[in-house]
């Protein structure tokens, strides 16, 4: 029912930009400068628009999964291009642009540490504003094609034909911004759940 979507939305829209909120706080405290996160656009969208929001299904990417467990399951995913996971890979170690080069060891365990942040600042605001118990999983750094890691976190999600939520992610300190994607999958359950708040 487009109501109950648009509930859904909604309700994840200001769920998203209060986890914003409280993310930029913990990026801020742990750079020691202030680091804002925004969020330009909340949509559903398929596995194929997910794909092209960075890039396309052939553009490697860097990022991150967590699971939700709890008073409901789903899945959550930042996701960057390469090159702009590598200028947030600068900006997580308050390096100038352009000196992290390649997707080493160091650049998997900051994009881990930023996941961890991001996600779980989300999970916990959908928590409070849904008044459920909610869970975070520890983040798994993930790298390969876009296609590929779309389709094997969300295999059992989307093989039910089912829409990801896709947030528009900007992080932003003072020389700049570099631009992400956080999808969330909640489970069919949980998108029942939530659109019985509706009612």
């Amino acid at each position: 029912m487009p109501g109950t979507t648009d509930f859904v939305i909604n309700t994840l829209s200001t769920v998203a930009r209060e986890g914003a909120i409280r993310a930029g706080r913990g990026l801020s405290g742990l750079m020691g400068q202030e680091i804002a996160i925004h969020i330009p656009d909340v949509r559903l969208g398929t596995k194929a628009d997910a794909c092209d929001a960075v890039g396309g299904s052939d553009a490697i990417v860097l990022g991150a999964y967590l699971s939700i467990s709890g008073d409901i399951t789903g899945h959550v995913m930042l996701l960057f291009p390469i090159e702009r996971a590598l200028k947030c890979v600068d900006l997580m170690c308050g390096q100038p642009p352009g000196t992290t080069t390649e997707a080493d060891e160091l650049a998997e365990s900051a994009i881990g540490e930023l996941a961890n942040i991001v996600g779980s600042a989300f999970v916990n605001a959908l928590a409070d504003h849904v008044q459920l118990v909610l869970h975070p999983s520890p983040p798994t750094v993930l790298s390969d094609m876009a296609q590929a890691l779309v389709e094997t976190v969300y295999a059992e999600v989307l093989s039910q034909g089912g829409d990801v939520v896709m947030i528009d992610t900007v992080f932003e300190d003072r020389g700049g911004h570099v631009a992400g994607l956080l999808i969330i999958a909640p489970d069919p359950a949980a998108v029942a759940r939530l659109e019985g708040l509706a009612a």
